[in-house]
């Protein structure tokens, strides 16, 4: 694998450098070519691989099958063709035999680098690094079967290539998984080292578009454009402020090991994602200060099973939230601040006998951080927005040993609805 490594980073200093003649003209980057949207659909092959079980009297090898996994994305192309960022859904396994187990990629969001600038009608390679969360599980009974593990935060360099032909793009790359490795329980009391593929092959069409400009709003494009490269988000804001709506899918992750968890089950997984969610959130957004207030509402469910066994864990939160925009740069404005949430933590421990639950209520302190995707700055009423919660202190106490429940919240992207300046855009332009 570190030959893996050494390959990429000498491939991606040798591209850089041959790119440089491929820059695009600085009187042709503009703020509202900077991104391009693109939505994409594809699979990923998984080769073959061994795993084990328990059998009569011992250890038995098992043949896994290759499989080819689907997925949807979503994603852009941004500082003019250079760089892309995305996020990836999982959609359905496919095998190419029996289905012995499941892999796949629960959420997967990552930044590509290409030397050479997108263009129609041109092969283009590409470098770049996903972050990924992944569940293994063998066998297909999700509570009386073996349990679902996960490794969260895994960093899977690729390569790839795309070519593009009107708004069409098909794209051929290769995954890297630099941590392959699981102890996996094959028992509640035994455990077996299994190794998942090394790689994944995939190959996917994408469908882009121009998602910045907006011809209905009067001179938008000389106005927009004119703005400064690097500037206030609030620059010639015509309102002091505006409130909005905002809505979009997310991701609960947990960053540590819990002492109750690994002491009742040491054979189930300890750091678990959620299952999707919305983030529903309402606020007030401060344009000539540069900063926003919101309220928003998340309640992720985390649920770990296996050999009989299942543990719930479901949050009710509200939290409320100040931020700082820290700059605009031709549409894209990163901001940080602090938030204050209120939680509800209901845990179910299961079996075919008991039922045991807890409940927790907190103040929880936290941060955020995240950016916005403003070609109008403060004059669009129909925004994207990326955020991330992190709550380091979430500890809770259940039997005397420390249950931890320490997420990040990934919200992936969001929708936000400004009607004042829906409204004040009316004024100006026909619908």
């Amino acid at each position: 694998m570190k030959r893996i490594l050494t390959f990429l980073l000498a491939t991606l200093g040798g591209m850089y450098l041959r790119a440089q003649n491929d820059s695009i003209p600085l009187a042709n980057k503009t703020r509202l070519n900077f991104a391009k949207t693109y939505y994409e659909v594809g699979g990923s092959y998984i080769p073959s691989f061994n795993g084990q079980k328990l059998s009569n009297p011992g250890r038995e090898a098992i043949k896994h099958s290759g499989s080819f996994n689907t997925n949807l994305s979503w994603g852009g192309f941004h500082f003019w063709g250079h760089a892309e960022f995305f996020v990836s859904f999982p959609l359905k396994q496919f095998y190419t035999n029996e289905n012995t187990y499941n892999f796949t990629h629960v959420a997967v969001t990552g930044a590509r680098f290409l030397p050479w600038a997108f263009r129609e009608k041109a092969l283009r390679p590409y470098i770049g690094l996903n972050w990924s969360a992944f569940d293994f599980q063998q066998g297909n009974d999700p509570i009386k079967g073996s349990p679902k593990l996960e490794k969260n935060f895994s960093l899977v360099p690729n390569i790839g290539v795309l070519y593009s032909y009107k708004n069409f793009a098909v794209r051929f790359g290769a995954d890297f998984f630099l941590d392959n490795e699981w102890q996996y329980p094959i028992s509640k009391n035994e455990f077996a080292t299994i190794h998942t593929p090394k790689y994944s092959l995939n190959l996917s069409l994408l469908y882009y578009m121009e998602s910045s400009a907006d011809n209905k709003y009067e001179n938008s494009k000389a106005r927009w454009n004119n703005y400064p490269t690097v500037s206030e988000l609030g620059y010639e804001a015509s309102s002091f402020g505006d409130f909005f709506l905002g809505i979009g899918p997310s991701l609960s992750f947990s960053l540590s090991d819990s002492e109750y968890l690994n002491e009742k089950y040491p054979y189930l997984e300890k750091r678990k994602s959620s299952e999707s969610y919305f983030d529903i959130a309402a606020g007030y957004q401060f344009n000539k200060w540069n900063m926003f207030t919101a309220i928003s509402f998340r309640n992720p469910e985390f649920i770990r099973s296996g050999y009989g066994e299942q543990l719930q864990i479901k949050k009710t939160s509200f939290a409320l939230e100040f931020t700082k925009f820290l700059t605009d740069y031709s549409g894209f404005a990163p901001y940080v601040g602090l938030n204050i949430a209120y939680d509800n933590i209901d845990i179910k421990e299961k079996n075919d006998v008991v039922t045991v639950e807890h409940n927790f209520k907190k103040i929880e302190p936290g941060l955020t951080f995240g950016w916005d995707i403003v070609p109008g700055k403060t004059e669009e009423f129909l925004i994207l927005r990326t955020n991330l919660r992190w709550y380091p202190f979430a500890n809770y106490e259940v039997n005397g040993r420390r249950f931890k429940i320490d997420q990040l919240e990934y919200n992936l992207i969001q929708v936000l609805f400004y009607p004042q300046r829906f409204l004040r855009a009316k004024k100006i332009r026909l619908f």
